[in-house]
């Protein structure tokens, strides 16, 4: 079974400036957790597993749940700006610790650990 993370993040942008910034960012991050980005729509990006060879050890990955939301919302700061970004999820075992470490997170975003 996928274990489940969350990281909350925030962002200085307002939030489709931190959507945006953040599609690019995070390729690498979630690449390293096994994960890609599936879709994007307003205010929330969606990772998956990637499909590729060997098919069943991927199927296996989509059948566990696998999986991670990256939610874009406005701070309560009102006209100052900035965006909280909620990263959760479930992963592999092995990949868990990673991507429950706001750190990896962080450095990608350039954003500071959230409330």
């Amino acid at each position: 079974m996928a274990k489940p993370f969350s990281v909350t993040l925030s962002m200085h942008e307002a939030p489709a400036e931190a959507q945006d910034r953040a599609a690019a960012a995070l390729k690498k991050p979630a690449r390293s957790v096994g994960l890609r980005l599936k879709k994007g729509s307003e205010g929330q990006l969606e990772y998956r597993p990637p499909v590729g060879f060997p098919f069943l050890v991927n199927l296996w990955h989509h059948l566990d749940r696998e999986r991670m939301m990256v939610r874009f919302d406005p701070t309560e700061a009102g006209e100052a700006g900035g965006t909280r970004v909620t990263i959760s999820g479930g992963v592999s075992r092995g990949k868990q610790p990673l991507a429950a470490n706001p750190e990896h997170w962080s450095e990608a975003l350039g954003a500071s650990r959230g409330e």
